[in-house]
């Protein structure tokens, strides 16, 4: 099994519409990368646009990759990536989904983007995430073009249709799959030929009835808004858990998400935060030093319980390029039958 820590790295808390770019969480990221080298598990930092042109970046982020300690890769905000056009970014002020962009502007902002972590680094990054988790067949293309080997913006068994962009809501991934897979150029949730490797972000159901039931997954999915679903989610955890340290991810939640992906074979497991949440005050989930310094604590459980299995820290780029369209993977039948028998 191999670890992969993906950071979202970004403006502080920026979700208020024309709110400020500001980076000043990115001097919160030694702490954590402390924490990763001590398990030595590298992060994959995947960067805005604000952040690779801030001054920050240089004495932060790029020390970390040259020392072999991380890995760097891009993170399109088309609200804060240039060029700019006022039919699509109002000011500033939308948070559009980038599988919402028409075909010239995703690649002028995708370019733009991937020339200015080129241009800091010495050479293009390698991997990717679409803002907002808003990734298209079209950004596939896009990425292989400019030579991008892994993606990592599909979140299996979660649909973003009902969350709104500027004009649409967002991708439908509940049918993806859960394990790494070479991509489609049609349909980022099914595997293809491309050259480009998805990893999807690990979400997976703990909990042994939605595991058994694929009738109460369903009904979930269709009222999990409701109050009788969202009370069933707070006793019994009926939704799909993230490997991701939410304020209510306990140690032993994260541990057991890791485990139920151990034991569908999956070859990796990917977990996810923003750099944000490293800065009191930076997100909505940490808002003081206490909140802070229990996620540090989450993470250093988690972690420990990982070494303790004998689990492989690896970037992005690290576990996509020995692989092949086939290789690492673990198929939707496997994964259908461990749900059907659990």
């Amino acid at each position: 099994m191999k670890l992969i820590i993906t950071v979202d790295t970004e403006a502080d808390n920026q979700w208020e519409p024309g709110a400020t770019l500001t980076t000043n969480n990115i001097a919160h990221v030694p702490r954590f990368q402390a924490l990763c080298e001590r398990f030595e598990f590298p992060p994959t930092y995947l960067c805005t646009h604000e952040v690779v042109t801030s001054a920050d970046f240089d004495d932060t982020l790029r020390r970390s990759m040259r020392a072999g300690r991380a890995e760097i890769g891009a993170h399109l905000h088309p609200w804060s990536t240039p060029p700019f056009d006022a039919a699509w970014d109002e000011g500033g002020r939308a948070r559009t989904y980038p599988s919402e962009l028409p075909d010239d502007l995703l690649h002028a902002k995708l370019t733009t983007l991937t020339d200015a972590i080129g241009d800091r680094l010495g050479h293009r990054p390698t991997s990717y995430r679409a803002g907002r988790w808003g990734f298209s067949p079209s950004q596939v293309k896009v990425l292989s073009d400019l030579g991008y080997a892994a993606d990592c913006s599909v979140t299996p068994l979660v649909s973003w249709a009902r969350d709104r962009g500027l004009r649409d809501g967002g991708p439908d991934f509940t049918r993806a799959p859960l394990a790494p897979y070479s991509l489609s150029r049609r349909n980022v949730c099914r595997a293809g030929s491309s050259e480009l490797l998805e990893i999807p972000v690990t979400i997976v159901h703990t909990s042994s009835l939605m595991r058994r039931s694929r009738r109460f997954r369903r009904w979930f999915r269709r009222h999990q808004r409701s109050w009788t679903a969202r009370a069933g989610d707070r006793f019994f955890r009926l939704a799909p858990q993230w490997f991701r340290p939410y304020p209510q991810m306990s140690a032993e939640r994260l541990i057991a998400v890791y485990e139920t992906a151990s034991a569908l074979g999956v070859p990796a497991v990917e977990m996810m935060l923003h750099s944000s949440e490293l800065m009191p005050g930076g997100s909505p989930y940490n808002r003081t030093h206490a909140a802070v310094d229990d996620l540090f604590r989450r993470l250093e459980r988690t972690f420990a319980h990982l070494a303790s299995r004998g689990v492989e820290g690896m970037t992005l780029t690290e576990f996509a390029r020995p692989r092949t369209a086939t290789s690492g993977t673990t198929s939707r039948r496997s994964v259908e039958a461990y749900i059907a028998r659990s």
